[in-house]
């Protein structure tokens, strides 16, 4: 059974002529023909087909251009019209499940997925490869033989399909863009790929006069095509009149759209709680909005009493049904044409001038179970629920009639698990996994499903090559839109992806896709990275960095670049998690494999090599080069790869000096690569920098050996140096000196605001820093955090200025976090400050700018700008310099500011269980000797303060190395002849103490504290 109402005045109702006369008001509608009831209807703006239950179709209306699709006799000419619903004769043969028509074309999609149209087609509409006037008979599109078809949609002059991969195709006119393949395509006579919307679960397609949408399973809509009514939703400040391509409209994305209707210049949405949004053409009233004040975008039809389960639109009303309430109501007008002189100029003409709405009341279908309703220009048609149906009356919506995409559910989950192999229902299920898809970006749901399926090793063998065959290949790289890009989250947490096999297959080639996707999409994707929780982004990285450990052993290889996609990718993550404020730790990104193989000093010559021809090399003939790569190096690579540099660098320099020697025929051989300094111990810094201002800046990159005038020059494994580098530093670094403040006696230094020494001196302190770092000296020098943070150019930030000044930094963050409205009246703060005995105004006339709630977090930016910047930019300009003199900016950059810190200046974490634990014993000495027993006591009973000049005492540095205690170990030895009236000596060089035996704890006491109490002079002898 079936209802219908409207004005058919070619017969388009099928209720035969004499309905045809005038509107006529909602009743039963005609019978589809041998009195079967109705499943489907389409209207196009004169004509309308009705599918049966049993995938027949029946046409009628207006046939002027074939658009009903009857067969003819030899030499009979095409019936003007029909008023009666007769089959389609050349669809008699199918089984046809959906149909849609065009202002004057049709489509029907037969149950195996072919298409078939009909009717108009000089636009290309009928997609038959032709711009062809029209088509009496329906005929297969060849172009979507290959696809299976579930949806198709139509516009005025062009025609949308939806396949059961996700695909979508369109074809006919483009003139406003509604085919959504870009500006300069034309109309297209064949369907064509949509690729932008490439990788998007859909749900839906829907076309209007001259614009179309897709709905995807989330609820996002994508619009393009026409726009001259505001019809697509966009915002007010897109006032474009027609859009290209696929455009998601941001005002519908958090409503909830389930189901989509076009009207030839207006849209209308349902969303998931039954409310109905619209928006486009109002002048005939179809958007049902009460304000004479169209609002732009899409705007809530308030006054709608109940959830709508049903809705379609007309060319210019909205039909929308309760079915909780058996409600129908209808808004808007037919097409309104103004006839001179009140007198129509055809036959039929006068009718139309008329108001569809006023045709059906909202009580009219009171007590009929309704399945769904459809709408054209003149006409509606009511489809009823069959008497098998009833108990699901109230459960159906417009949705509910919507063939889907395969989609991956628990059912289907379920019936895989449950298979055996080598059964009818194993042979069901195989190709039912082909053509499911897994949809949406519930990546827990995802995971925990991949690890269930991936148990069946039949399900496996079935991933597998359809990942390498499809999936992959086929990934949308150019898509613009976020759901398409979620296949790159989802494919990591398939763990097929990393079984050893699958490392260079897939992964590799998952890299490769990565890197060739455009720019649009690379940041998009990225965006998506960084906004994963550190579970899910640290499985893409893992995956990664596995396949490149599988790729290691081919590093040798001079040529080998396999592994460059999968760094660049690591790279891409790298950077997503950065702008994600660090989701996952750096370490996350090590690749420990590389560390303390041969691979590192190959790969430092090679980066130095490629660094010199970079500008003529082409990037497709280097070589995978790691250094490119910091991020990937832990920090025993990143001091290893720092300590080669160095090497290299000094190698370098003697084999220039060979060169030019040869050149010059002089000496073959040249001098050691070091660099030699002489020194008054008496005037040690005012001598120091003297001599290093007369260096040349090619010296200060070698190796560096100290002596000091009027001693003798012994071999020096590091311990004079050591010695040099520490007195030098006490001394400037004093706040006696005058080259730094100090907040408070516990705080690190800083640079005055301004400086009472010469500012050449900053820049010989930064030399210093440098030579004492190049030459891997750890120097105490009590800069903060900060400093190392300007150096590799990134922002000191608040808890920086906490360091370096409790009492401010406290100060700074209680005004942020005050939350009172009385914040000047209480805190009486102004842009005011006093640093470094100076009152300063942060911003022109601050002293009388308040500070208040909203410009608090100003304020204070503005400060920690002034303290680490501003204040100090000429001395610290000088400091850096000096320091960059001696070292290479590029290699820094290696570290994160922590990790330079203590590979600087070491750290404190002292561990003194384990110093014990390292120790070594020489000679008469084991960890049983009584002496060595009273030492350990001893050595524990000391106070912090004693155990640290003991380390100074043993090493010629109270710090520790930035790897910790087990880099320092202390080696017993003994002497014969010492007596136990001699204190302890140490060789610093090499971390021997030379213990005398004691034969009491407090002589030994005595003597250990007297050693640590006079720890000068190398060799503490």
């Amino acid at each position: 059974m079936s209802y219908c109402w409207g004005a058919g005045s070619c017969g388009q109702l099928g209720l035969g002529e004499a309905a045809a006369g005038g509107p006529v008001r909602c009743r039963r509608g005609p019978e589809a023909g041998g009195g079967h009831t109705l499943l489907e209807a389409a209207c196009g703006e004169r004509h309308t087909l009705l599918l049966r239950p049993d995938g027949t179709v029946c046409s009628c209306g207006a046939n002027a251009r074939g658009q009903l699709g009857r067969r003819l006799r030899p030499g009979q000419r095409p019936p003007p019209r029909s008023y009666t619903p007769e089959q389609i004769q050349a669809l008699e043969a199918q089984i046809i499940v959906h149909v849609s028509c065009g202002k004057e074309h049709s489509l029907a999609v037969c149950n195996k997925g072919k298409v078939f149209s009909w009717g108009a087609g000089s636009e290309g509409q009928l997609g038959t490869g032709e711009f062809k006037e029209q088509s009496l008979i329906p005929k297969k599109i060849d172009g979507l033989s290959a696809l299976r078809i579930i949806q198709v949609t139509c516009g005025h002059y062009h025609s949308v399909a939806l396949a059961q991969d996700g695909r979508v195709f369109s074809w006919g006119q483009n003139t406003h863009g509604q085919l959504g393949l870009g500006k300069e395509t034309p109309s297209q006579p064949s369907p064509q790929h949509v690729t932008s919307l490439n990788g998007i679960p859909l749900a839906q397609v829907a076309a209007g006069g001259g614009h179309t949408f897709a709905l995807s399973l989330s609820g996002v809509v994508y619009g393009w095509g026409r726009n001259n009514a505001r019809q697509l939703g966009l915002n007010h400040a897109n006032t474009r009149e027609q859009v290209f391509k696929p455009y998601a409209v941001a005002a519908l994305k958090t409503i909830g759209v389930v189901y989509i209707s076009c009207g030839d210049e207006h849209t209308a949405v349902l969303t998931q709680d039954g409310s109905v949004f619209t928006f486009g053409d109002d002048s005939a009233g179809q958007l049902g909005h009460c304000s004479s004040t169209q609002m732009p975008g899409p705007q809530k039809v308030e006054w709608i009493d109940g959830p709508v389960s049903h809705l379609a639109c007309g060319s210019y009303h909205t039909l929308v049904y309760m079915s909780t309430s058996g409600q129908i109501i209808s808004f808007g007008r037919g097409p309104q044409r103004h006839i001179e002189n009140g007198t129509a100029s055809n036959p039929g003409e006068q009718i139309q001038n008329f108001d569809i709405s006023s045709l059906v009341s909202a009580n009219d279908l009171s007590g009929v179970q309704v399945k769904m309703i459809f709408a054209g220009t003149y006409v509606n048609f009511v489809s009823t629920l069959q008497s098998q149906d009833l108990e699901y009356a109230h459960g159906i919506s417009s949705t509910d009639t919507l063939p889907k995409i395969s989609r991956l559910d628990r059912t289907l989950i379920d019936k895989w698990l449950a298979v055996t192999a080598g059964t009818d229902e194993f042979q069901e299920a195989k190709s039912s996994a082909l053509e499911a898809n897994c949809i949406g970006v519930d990546l827990q749901k995802a995971r925990d499903v991949f690890d269930e399926l991936t148990k069946k090793e039949w399900i496996v063998n079935q991933i597998n090559p359809y990942l390498l065959a499809d999936l992959i290949p086929g990934l949308p790289l150019r898509s613009p839109h976020h759901e398409a890009l979620s296949i790159f989250l989802l494919l990591p947490e398939c763990s097929v992806m990393y079984k050893e096999p699958n490392l260079e297959p897939f992964v590799m080639r998952l890299a490769q896709a990565i890197n060739t996707m455009s720019d649009r999409s690379s940041d998009i994707l990225e965006e998506c990275w960084s906004s994963l929780s550190a579970s899910f982004l640290d499985n893409v990285v893992q995956m990664l960095k596995k396949a490149v450990v599988s790729q290691l052993p081919y590093y040798a290889f001079p040529r080998y670049q396999d592994t460059k996609p999968l760094l660049e990718v690591l790279e891409k993550l790298y950077r997503a998690n950065r702008k994600a404020n660090y989701t996952l730790q750096l370490s996350s990104f090590y690749i420990d494999e590389i560390s303390g193989t041969f691979i590192l000093s190959n790969d430092v010559w090679r980066w130095r090599s490629w660094q010199v021809t970079a500008n003529s090399c082409h990037e497709d003939h280097v070589p995978v080069i790691f250094c490119r790569f910091p991020f990937i190096f832990n920090l025993v690579s990143k001091i290893h790869v720092f300590h080669l540099d160095s090497f290299f660098m000094q190698e370098a320099e003697a084999q220039f000096i060979l060169t030019q020697n040869e050149r010059l025929r002089e000496s073959e051989l040249p001098a050691l690569p070091v660099f030699p300094l002489l020194v008054k111990r008496s005037n040690l810094v005012e001598d120091t920098l003297r001599k290093l201002s007369l260096v040349e800046d090619s010296v200060l990159k070698k190796q560096l050996l100290v002596q000091f005038e009027g001693e003798l020059m012994g071999l020096d494994a590091g311990g004079v140096t050591l010695e040099f580098f520490l007195y030098v530093f006490e001394e400037m670094v004093n706040p006696q000196y005058g080259m730094f403040i100090y907040c408070d006696p516990a705080s690190p230094m800083w640079f005055p605001t301004s400086s009472s020494v010469e500012k050449k001196k900053y820049f010989l302190f930064g030399v210093l820093c440098g030579l004492s770092l190049f030459n891997r000296i750890i120097a105490f020098i009590p800069f903060p955090l900060a400093i190392f943070k300007k150096l590799l150019d990134k922002k000191p930030s608040l808890e920086d200025l906490k360091e370096l000044s409790p009492v401010v930094g406290k100060s700074l963050q209680a005004v942020l976090d005050y939350e009172y409205d009385d914040i000047e009246e209480n805190l009486q703060i102004h842009y005011c400050v006093s640093w470094d005995n100076k009152e300063v105004d942060l911003i022109p006339d601050g002293s009388s700018i308040a500070v208040n709630n909203k410009n608090k977090k100003d304020f204070v930016n503005k400060y920690v700008d002034y303290v680490f910047n501003k204040s100090v930019e000429v001395v610290y300009e000088e400091f850096k310099r000096g320091f960059y003199k001696v070292l290479d900016r590029e290699i820094l950059r290696f570290f994160q500011p922590q990790e330079l810190m203590e590979v600087a200046i070491g750290n404190a974490n002292y561990d003194w269980n384990k110093f014990e634990q390292n120790a070594v014993y020489w000679g008469m000495y084991t960890p049983s000797h009584p002496t060595i027993k009273m030492f350990w006591k001893v050595f524990h009973e000391l106070t912090v303060a004693k155990k640290k000049g003991f380390l100074l005492f043993l090493t010629g540095s109270d710090r520790i190395p930035v790897m910790g205690m087990d880099c320092i170990k202390i080696k017993f030895n003994s002497h014969v002849s010492m007596s136990e009236d001699h204190i302890p000596e140490a060789q610093t060089c090499f971390h021997i103490l030379i213990l005398p035996q004691y034969s009491t704890i407090e002589r030994l006491r005595e003597k250990l504290l007297l050693a640590i109490d006079n720890n000068r002079g190398f060799g503490k002898n």
